[in-house]
């Protein structure tokens, strides 16, 4: 592999994990207000 695939590759695996941290701080969220939600009512 030459240079700019691996500057590619690191890029994307970087952009991946931010978009799976995201996704996961905001589905623990969602599942908090939705028990929030169950144990109010």
């Amino acid at each position: 592999m030459d240079e700019s695939q691996i500057s590619s590759f690191v890029i994307w695996s970087a952009i991946t994990g931010i978009i799976m941290v995201i996704t996961g701080l905001s589905y623990r969220a969602y599942l908090r207000t939705k028990n929030d939600e169950i144990s109010s009512s």
